[in-house]
């Protein structure tokens, strides 16, 4: 059960750095042009530890999560995993959100 979980959000993670990746140029060439000058991308309330101005550091927090992730107790699995799925769904959604404004 929890290798398909942990596969599901491999792949789930793979989606993101790519977004990221494409979402952090963007940001780049806003930012040539003066805009985009805000301190984090996520906001404070967010159960992310990582404050960044771009997200790829956001994403890589998430890989560091799956890897406790795949290592923990099924006692601690449960927590580890809502945790990690409502990181997911806000960053994928302010993802997607920019990625459709820019």
């Amino acid at each position: 059960m929890h290798d398909s979980v942990t596969a599901k959000l491999h792949d789930t993670l793979k989606e993101l750095y790519h977004q990221a990746i494409d979402a952090d140029k963007k940001l780049a060439e806003l930012r040539t042009r003066g805009q985009a000058k805000f301190s984090a991308v996520l906001r404070e309330d967010s159960q992310f530890t990582t404050h960044a101005d771009h997200f790829m550091p956001y994403v890589a927090e998430l890989a560091e999560e799956l890897e406790l992730l795949e290592m923990s107790a099924d006692e601690e699995y449960q927590a580890l995993l809502g945790r990690m799925v409502h990181k997911i769904h806000v960053l994928a959604d302010t993802l997607g959100q920019f990625l459709r404004l820019s």
